[in-house]
């Protein structure tokens, strides 16, 4: 037994610990001592369990194994082990029961030795083939390069992008990749980027180009990051090819500079047609209104009706006219705005003046309601003039008995003062599934009796957009049936 004793107390490949029943060192033999750092004289006799770490023994893990032994005739496994010098280590522990010839339990045995080099290795593995696994699964090239500008790893990509097979291009020097007249550059880039290592885009600023193993170049762009490892600091480069971009760039700046010289070629037809169709218009309605008038002669019944019919439709022509013309004009971007103190009331008046007429034609009652005290808002006169014709005649328009009312009045609108404007008719109202598409252009609504009505489908379009342009905004209450208020809200 004694021999026994002695060849395990010398043994040096593997830390072997006996202990009694209750976990009390009784043996420890020499690689015992070289792993825990303790000499056989100072650990004989004290607790197993100091060589535990602390959260182990928390949890009565030395207890647990001993159970286990006893009943299952060994315990294995990884535990977290301390050193003499309180540092920490993984140890694969074998612990089994030690009994003696009547087969009782004398107390136990402990091998163990030292894994963490070897789960190191493991997990250094593991990340190696990760990183393999995303590099090769990049869309685009990457190469991985040390501090001497030598690439120390290529992917699928790379090959792809460069013409260079993988065993041309590891060991090799980055600058291959380069055209010659960048080369003389790289040394201080190459520096400069190790000194202050960090995630930035290569270049910034300017046009990069590639060089291919057949000598072609195309532009490419250049992300930068450091990458940390065992053999020291390395540098990631992701390398991506502008050429398909750069055609598309190109492709658009040629497209937009088309779509500019076709705007300025509207904007001047736009222009000229402003003229050209507005002033024979104009003519015609000046000479049919001359003709009713009876200036040139008595006019007889029939002569009367039909210059009637040519009078409406040239008043209906210069308002689509009118309309498109505005439109071309907002969308261009040539609304000047002058601004000016206006009377409310006064505007209003002018307003239903002008429109009257038309009232008058169907029958029905147009009043202005405004408060006995002068009201005033500044903003552009031609805007807000344009935003309540439109919205009066489409009242007119789409009342046929009843009456239309324009208001103006002071409210406050989420604590903000403003100056309101209200339009109300008890015409065929809107219904409610096309009450969305109000303010769309060239949208053309049903009326309640499906009559239908002439127009672009711009007026309240152009009048949003009016409004936006003056800093005020324009909302709506319809009763389909029984008439609609449309209210422009202005600052006050």
């Amino acid at each position: 037994m004694w021999f026994v004793t002695s060849v395990l107390e010398a043994s040096t490949e593997y830390s072997i610990i006996a202990t009694d029943r209750d976990g009390v060192i009784q043996l420890w033999n020499e690689g015992a001592r070289r792993l825990y750092g303790y000499a056989a004289s100072e650990i004989i006799g004290q607790p197993e369990s100091m060589l535990h770490i602390e959260e182990d023994v928390r949890h009565g893990l030395p207890q647990a194994m001993m159970e286990q032994a006893r009943g299952h005739g060994k315990w294995e496994g990884t535990v977290g082990r301390v050193r003499k010098d309180l540092s920490g280590f993984t140890a694969r522990v074998t612990l089994t029961p030690r009994r003696g010839r009547d087969d009782k339990l004398q107390g136990f045995v402990l091998m163990s030795t030292d894994i963490t080099e070897e789960l190191n290795v493991a997990a250094e593995l593991e990340r190696s083939r990760y990183s393999e696994s995303v590099l090769e699964s990049a869309p685009d090239a990457m190469v991985i390069v040390d501090a001497s500008g030598e690439i120390r790893v290529a992917n699928a990509e790379t090959e792809v992008l460069f013409g260079y097979g993988r065993e041309e291009l590891i060991g090799r020097p980055v600058d291959m990749l380069m055209p010659l007249r960048y080369r003389d550059r790289r040394p201080g880039h190459r520096s400069a980027f190790f000194s202050g290592p960090r995630v930035r885009p290569m270049g910034a600023g300017l046009e990069l180009s590639g060089r291919r193993k057949d000598g072609a170049e195309f532009p490419i762009e250049i992300s930068l990051s450091p990458l940390e490892t065992a053999d020291g600091l390395l540098a990631t480069a992701a390398i991506r090819d502008l050429s398909e971009r750069m055609l598309f760039e190109r492709d658009l700046t040629d497209a937009n500079v088309k779509l500019e010289a076709g705007s300025r070629s509207k904007d001047r037809f736009l222009a000229t047609m402003s003229h050209e169709l507005r002033t024979p218009l104009n003519a015609i309605l000046g000479f049919t209104g001359t003709l009713l008038m009876g200036l040139p002669g008595p006019l007889n019944p029939e002569q009367s009706k039909q210059l009637r019919t040519v009078q409406a439709s040239g008043r209906h022509l210069l308002s689509l006219i009118n309309d498109l013309l505005d439109l071309a004009s907002i969308e261009a971007g040539k609304l000047e705005l002058n601004v000016e103190s206006i009377g409310c009331q006064d505007l209003l008046a002018h307003v239903a003046l002008g429109l009257r007429p038309l009232a008058d034609a169907k029958g029905l009652e147009l009043t202005v309601v405004a408060p006995a005290d002068r009201c005033e808002v500044r903003t552009d006169r031609r805007a807000l003039s344009q935003i309540l014709i439109n919205l009066a005649n489409n009242a007119i328009k789409f009342t046929d008995e009843g009456s239309i009312h324009l208001q103006v009045s002071r409210h406050t609108n989420d604590g903000t003062p403003v100056t309101r404007f209200a339009v109300c008719d008890t015409g065929c109202g809107i219904k409610p599934g096309d009450q969305r598409l109000l303010f769309a252009a060239f949208e053309q609504l049903e009326s309640a009796t499906a009559q239908p009505y002439g127009g672009t489908g711009l007026g309240l379009y152009i009048c949003q957009t009016l409004a936006t342009h003056i800093g005020g905004s324009i909302t709506f209450t319809s009763d389909f049936g029984n008439g609609s208020t449309f209210i422009l809200d202005l600052p006050v």
